[in-house]
Parts: structure tokens; sequence; C-alpha cells
């Protein structure tokens, strides 16, 4: 009978960015979604404000992405 192997485990920081830029793209998509209720509904400063922080969330969840693809 053969002892089992363990499997290799990523590194610690490296999901910890990947799981942050999954939040952060579910917060862009939630963000914009609200922002297009708010621009149909002419509440124009909640669609601003939400579609900043759409932009804001995705181009972070990018940048996670990116820092995360350079340290596998």
């Amino acid at each position: 009978m053969r002892e089992h192997a363990l499997a290799p485990a990523d590194n610690p920081s490296v999901e910890a960015l990947a799981t942050t830029g999954l939040f952060l793209i579910v917060t862009a998509v939630i963000a914009v979604a609200v922002c297009l209720a708010s621009w149909g509904a002419s509440d124009t400063a909640l669609a601003a404000v939400s579609g900043a922080i759409a932009s804001l969330s995705f181009v972070s969840s990018l940048i996670c992405f990116a820092v995360q693809s350079r340290d596998t």
C-alpha cells in the first residue's frame, strides 16, 4: 500500500490576492447594476457615485489579478 502524497499548496498571499480580486469583481457588478437603476430613475448623484465605485472596483480587481499572475 502506497503513502498518499500531499497536494502542493499555493502561497497564502497569492490566494488572498485572487480572493480579493473576485470580491472586487462582484462589487463592481453590483455597483454597475445600481448605477444603471439609478440612472433610469433619474437619480444622477447616486448613479455617479455607484459608477465611480464600479470603475474603481474593476480597476482594482485587474491590479490584483496582475499582481497574482506575477507571483505564481
